[in-house]
């Protein structure tokens, strides 16, 4: 004989906000299409202080091609972020990893500022070319629901995975559920630095960060002893120099950063094979 028993159905996960009910969607509710504009008319969750624009544009590393979606770029300038917009269901080792890996090596010149400068009218043009004189950007994968392998092998590929779940009421609003984002920075750092190839020239990191202009001597702190260096750049990058003899040691990366009272200093980051 058989016995029935009741099942009880799933429950769907539910947020309490203002007086209102939000039921979760789930992740296939959007198409990626409609996922990236959610994301974009709620660009500051993602990262406060940033400027979100589309970035459709191709990039290459060595034979491969690979587009993001959209592009985080700070007020400051400092440190950019291509977003690779993603769903669940989209295979990990046959999709996004080998998209997070072109991106991740792919070349960001000159030619993509004025693709840039297109999308928003409030990005400045000499700060988008200083900034893609600097390091490449950070990549973050932008995903509906958490998986703890994506996390993992993001995380080994060097990328960001930044969780994006997404509720809605009877009356078509939505609020939204985040976890991880884009990497910070210490408010007082401005730059990396690092020995180049060039004699006697540091190479900068986050170019768009620096406050002074090209050809102007800037006094900066070393080892609270006073020293005068010079900023001055190619087509690809941004270097300063020291007037008179090199003050610091190779071996070692530096940081510039700005101290209360709007003085600067270069501290070391480490020695070679500790970062």
């Amino acid at each position: 004989m058989f016995v029935g028993c009741k099942v009880r159905p799933k429950l769907v996960p539910r947020l309490f906000h203002r007086d209102e009910w939000f039921d979760q969607l789930s992740p296939k509710a959007f198409s990626e299409a409609e996922f990236e504009t959610l994301l974009r008319q709620h660009a500051d969750i993602i990262r406060a202080d940033s400027i979100i624009v589309p970035f459709k544009k191709t990039v290459y590393a060595g034979p491969n091609s690979a587009r993001a979606d959209l592009a985080i770029i700070p007020r400051d300038y400092r440190t950019w972020v291509v977003v690779e917009v993603e769903m669940s269901h989209h295979g990990l080792y046959s999709h996004v990893l080998p998209q997070v890996r072109t991106l991740r090596d792919a070349l960001y010149g000159q030619d993509l500022a004025s693709y840039l400068l297109s999308k928003s009218p409030t990005l400045d043009a000499a700060k988008i070319g200083d900034m893609l004189r600097g390091d490449p950007p950070d990549v973050l994968v932008l995903v509906n629901k958490f998986d703890e392998e994506w996390d993992k092998e993001l995380r080994r590929y060097g990328a960001h995975l930044m969780v994006f779940e997404v509720f809605r009421s009877k009356n078509n609003r939505h609020i939204f559920s985040i976890d991880g984002g884009p990497p910070r920075v210490a408010q007082n750092f401005l730059s990396e630095l690092s020995f180049s190839l060039l004699p006697r020239c540091l190479s900068v990191a986050s170019p768009a960060a620096l406050d002074f202009p090209t050809g102007r001597t800037v006094p900066i702190l070393i080892d609270d002893q006073m020293t005068y260096w010079e900023r001055f750049h190619t087509a690809t990058e941004v270097y300063l120099t020291p007037i008179g003899s090199m003050p610091i040691s190779p071996g070692s990366k530096y940081a510039l950063v700005l101290l209360d009272g709007g003085q600067h200093e270069i501290r070391p980051l480490g020695t070679r094979g500790s970062q």
